[in-house]
């Protein structure tokens, strides 16, 4: 069975990544420290704050019953980590796709590419416009794994909004991209259909620091 999922604080144990879950994009050290809450608990304080601002901030994807990938998405105003980047958005209320990632043995299947699918539909039903990402480039130095890279973002429509030589922000535009309506849930299912012994379920509906290691493979 396979299955998406909104993000909700009893799942954020559920986040995949080598060093899962991720709460760099949710947190700025202090004085050169990490927030001393224990991840799971920050993490899960931030998906529900989320969710009372603005809605589930992104999904988890299953197949028979065990998390596959996840995708996170939240206004700028919820990403704290944006301030310790030169572009980030000047709106609060730009929504950002924080994160996309797959577990090793989905690498490359596609799965990755249609979370990103998934999160711009769920952005079309807030009539949000646009969605929006700081990536990094190759010449990033010391670049966190949590920070999504330029090449793969440009692979599945975002184009560079704010240039930058490490840390550009990109951003693509959702009224132009009609088709991921239709084609989001199909994306993912063909992403895991690929996966032998995966019988297709009907996708869930939506109700309503630590470091996490991303593959630069779709």
């Amino acid at each position: 069975m396979r299955e998406l999922r909104p993000l909700t604080p009893d799942r954020v144990g559920d986040l995949v990544g080598s060093c899962a879950p991720c709460t760099f994009w949710q947190t700025v050290p202090r004085n050169g420290h990490s927030d001393p809450s224990e991840p799971l608990v920050l993490l899960a304080e931030w998906v529900e704050s989320v969710t009372a601002d603005w809605g589930p901030p992104g999904r988890i994807a299953y197949v028979d019953g065990q998390p596959a990938g996840h995708v996170v998405v939240a206004p700028a105003r919820h990403v704290a980590r944006l301030a310790a980047f030169p572009t980030s958005p000047s709106d609060p209320s730009t929504l950002m796709l924080v994160t996309a990632v797959t577990t090793p043995e989905y690498a490359g299947r596609g799965l990755r590419k249609a979370l990103v699918q998934s999160a711009a539909k769920d952005a079309l039903r807030h009539r949000v416009r646009s969605l929006e990402a700081v990536a990094a480039r190759p010449l990033a130095v010391s670049r966190h794994a949590c920070v999504l890279d330029v090449g793969f973002l440009e692979k599945v429509g975002f184009r560079v909004e704010r240039d930058h030589p490490a840390y550009p922000r990109l951003r693509i535009d959702l009224r132009t991209v009609v088709t991921l309506r239709d084609e989001a849930a199909a994306a993912i299912a063909r992403a895991l259909d690929r996966v032998p012994g995966v019988r297709p379920v009907p996708e869930s509906h939506p109700s309503g620091s630590s470091h996490a290691h991303v593959s630069d493979r779709d």
